[in-house]
């Protein structure tokens, strides 16, 4: 009897250690002055002895979030074996949070309550999230970082902070154009005393986007950023055929999925 328990327990903990778990908190941010939804997804055979990629990602609870986690049977992301998850998601009226979270005003100043405010949400990720998740996990093999739409031009605004928070940028369908081609010129300013970048980054747009200003503002932004010369910068630009802004999503997730899995 003892020795069915004991093989009943290895069961047991061998079905834990092979799991695919997910663990969903709520983090107060003392910067943001807000809670966010924090959703970790660990891969199957998840282990402290090995090393993983760091995925934080915006949108956790909508649009690319439904996606990587599994919105449904059909609408389910591949999460690489060698990639940990940290999504962020916001509570609440998530309409008035991301622009308050997301989009720049470095230069402009142009700050309203819910808007221009990514300085605050990036200092939230570099002294508070990213250390509550590297205490907890400090298997870290490297940070990649990944947003759509809003989220997208987030994860550019963050190139161009001394920090270098992450060691790979994805920007899906970035809003460029947002605040007046904000991002345009924080890159422009930092392009006055800066000529190494040490960065890698890939974007995606789809080739349906003509009419909301992506296609155009992310080729003009991978031109002008290429055209600097920039030491240490690697960037890339792949456009999806019959994509839009919506649509663009999934295959845009799987190819950076596909990326890291090789790393």
């Amino acid at each position: 009897m003892k020795v069915l328990f004991a093989v009943i327990l290895l069961s047991l903990s061998i079905n834990i250690i092979n799991a695919q778990t997910t663990e969903t908190d709520t983090v107060y941010s003392a910067t943001v002055k807000d809670k966010f939804i924090i959703t970790v997804r660990t891969p199957v055979g998840f282990s402290i002895a090995k090393k993983y990629h760091h995925v934080y990602m915006t949108d956790g609870t909508i649009g690319i979030g439904e996606y990587v986690f599994g919105k449904s049977s059909s609408w389910a992301a591949t999460i690489p074996a060698n990639c940990v998850i940290i999504a962020i998601g916001h509570i609440g009226n998530w309409h008035d949070k991301r622009p308050r979270d997301f989009i720049p005003s470095d230069i402009s100043k142009n700050v309203e309550d819910n808007f221009g405010k990514a300085d605050k949400f990036y200092l939230f990720m570099k002294n508070e999230l990213i250390p509550k998740m590297e205490k907890k996990m400090s298997n870290k093999k490297s940070r990649a970082f990944f947003g759509h739409s809003f989220g997208g031009l987030f994860c550019l605004y963050t190139l161009f902070k001394p920090d270098k928070l992450f060691d790979y940028h994805f920007a899906i369908s970035p809003s460029i154009w947002a605040n007046y081609y904000e991002l345009d010129k924080i890159e422009e300013q930092y392009s006055k005393t800066n000529n190494k970048l040490k960065a890698n980054v890939t974007l995606y747009a789809g080739g349906l986007e003509f009419l909301n200003k992506v296609l155009y503002s992310t080729r003009s932004f991978y031109s002008t950023v290429t055209n600097r010369n920039y030491a240490g910068l690697t960037i890339a630009k792949n456009e999806i055929n019959n994509a839009n802004h919506f649509s663009i999503r999934k295959p845009a997730v799987d190819k950076i999925f596909e990326i890291l899995k090789n790393k």
